[in-house]
């Protein structure tokens, strides 16, 4: 324990805790740290909404977790870990998608009632931003506070209310089924998660090779954002570069171009000296 951990709390993080049968303080990369099978399991469950696939939803949760023990110490709070860990498990899935292009299933392949309905609830989600369906899973699914989800989405809570109304009407533009669903949705079950897992070392989280930042929050920032803002600061200089084209286009010219005025020709009869022989 420490001054500012003086309860222990830290070893406890909220609902899932991140290890168990270890003082993570301690951990050092190359470490195998036991996981919580809790954390394990909503980490798996949150891959699969996204990906829809079981050994895909597996392989992302180890690589959450090997991101997540690497960062520990930029955890902002205990009450926050459950959006911590559903904000790079998102992340992680994003960028599997990304690079590792698969056939999708679709609801109709299912054939079991309770799988067919996750299955139905994962394809909503498949049409709607990240950032729309993490704050959809998280209140829904997971019942995170709203003053979590701002940290998460890094986001003030009137910008958090809008984009809460916006996610709602999105999902219900895709399904016939309440966002509350998720809740009691259950994903296929796996004997693939993780019970020990190694963080990975400062090396491997590189922007460059991780590829994505993380805030000053703690927390990562969502792929779509960073592609939004690259988007939108396009556009402005498009917009600049095409005013900048038009007052120079239209710009208003003189009538006559200025002139280079010639010397005046002597006159053969206009007096001049008189130069004597010496010149």
């Amino acid at each position: 324990m420490t001054e500012a951990d003086p309860a222990g709390t830290l070893e406890r993080l909220g609902t899932f805790p991140p290890v168990t049968a270890t003082d993570w303080r301690n951990m050092f990369p190359g470490q195998p740290t036991p996981v919580n099978p809790e954390a394990a399991q909503m980490v798996y469950d949150i891959a699969w909404f996204l990906v829809k696939d079981v050994t895909a939803a597996a392989y992302i949760t180890v690589v959450t977790f090997k991101v997540a023990l690497s960062r520990l110490d930029d955890l902002p709070e205990p009450s926050a870990y459950t959006a911590w860990l559903a904000v790079i498990t998102t992340n992680e899935a994003h960028r599997y998608l990304e690079e590792s292009p698969t056939r999708r299933l679709t609801s109709a392949l299912m054939p079991t009632g309770s799988e067919r309905e996750a299955l139905f609830l994962a394809d909503t989600l498949a049409e709607m931003r990240a950032d729309h369906k993490l704050a959809i899973l998280l209140r829904y699914r997971y019942n995170v506070p709203p003053a979590v989800i701002t940290l998460a989405l890094d986001m003030r809570p009137r910008k958090l209310a809008r984009l809460f109304v916006a996610a709602r009407e999105s999902f219900a533009k895709n399904s016939s089924l309440p966002p509350a669903m998720l809740a009691v949705a259950t994903p296929p079950r796996t004997r693939q998660l993780p019970s020990n897992v190694e963080a990975y070392g400062k090396r491997d989280l590189r922007p460059s090779v991780l590829g994505y930042p993380w805030l000053p929050s703690g927390f990562p920032g969502l792929p779509e954002r960073e592609e939004r803002r690259a988007k939108w600061l396009t556009a402005v200089a498009t917009v600049v570069l095409l005013v900048a084209l038009g007052i120079i286009i239209t710009r208003p010219w003189g009538a006559a171009r200025p002139t280079l005025n010639e010397a005046p020709v002597a006159d053969d009869n206009t007096p001049g000296e008189i130069l004597d022989d010496d010149g």
